[in-house]
């Protein structure tokens, strides 16, 4: 089997599906009652997905630009790359915190919720930051612009 990359609107379209999935994710959890889960892990497959699309998006902006990512880079690390995007110092919080949300893939957690509502209110903030990050996207990367 031969190794392939990626083009750029292929992550595009992986990270897209990513935070459709999440979307899908959270509009079931809230309209589902928690009986046997604990309500705050409920949602971490949410956020794992969201993480999943912002890292995709960002690093395939990153490719169309011709700049190749050579190595693993964290989520913090690719909005560095792209931060002729703008974000807002709020924005930047929001991304800083999802990654700590992720650190549970090492074996450790940060206590960053004290309620559920708390996580759904962020995974909703995460979900409309994505949105804007695709109103953020280069032209040639518009799934019409090849049309």
């Amino acid at each position: 089997m031969d190794k392939r990359y990626l083009s750029p609107l292929e992550m595009l379209n992986i990270a897209t599906q990513h935070a459709y999935a999440a979307d899908y994710l959270l509009q079931q959890i809230t309209n589902w009652i928690y009986r046997q889960t604990d309500p705050l892990s409920a949602l971490t497959p949410v956020t794992s997905l969201m993480y999943q699309a912002f890292q995709l998006t960002l690093k395939a902006y990153c490719l169309h630009e011709h700049r190749p990512v050579k190595e693993h880079k964290n989520l913090m690390e690719l909005v560095e790359l792209n931060n002729h995007l703008g974000f807002s110092h709020q924005e930047i919080i929001l991304l800083k915190t999802l990654a700590k949300q992720q650190v549970f893939l090492k074996g450790t957690d940060y206590d960053l919720w004290e309620n559920q509502q708390q996580l759904h209110v962020f995974c909703e903030e995460i979900l409309s930051l994505y949105q804007k990050l695709q109103t953020m996207m280069p032209l040639e990367l518009h799934p019409d612009y090849l049309q």
